[in-house]
């Protein structure tokens, strides 16, 4: 920016106001920064919540809004399939 934070202060006072007003305006936007990560850490926490676990033999149904069915129409067929058993867990949160 033109200046270093930790040099003496100049003799010539414009250039003391500009450093002082330039320390001033640097704080002001680590503050607004910091706030704002405040505020997107708390709008991503109150929207998360945990992925659900299952067990094996546990009961579920599928989702079926991208699985082709016989039915003439989509808008008409069914929007969850199942229930079905869980027989294993492949992955992390895959089953």
């Amino acid at each position: 920016m033109g200046f270093e934070p930790d040099q003496p202060r100049s003799r010539v006072e414009s250039i003391n106001e500009f450093k002082d007003q330039m320390k001033d305006t640097l704080e002001e936007a680590k503050v607004a920064l910091a706030k704002s990560k405040d505020d997107m850490t708390l709008y991503y926490n109150w929207k998360w919540s945990p992925a659900l676990e299952f067990k094996t033999d546990d009961m579920v149904f599928l989702d079926a809004s991208d699985i082709q069915t016989t039915g003439p129409s989509k808008k008409l067929s069914h929007q969850r399939l199942g229930p079905f058993p869980i027989d294993s867990q492949v992955g992390n949160g895959v089953y």
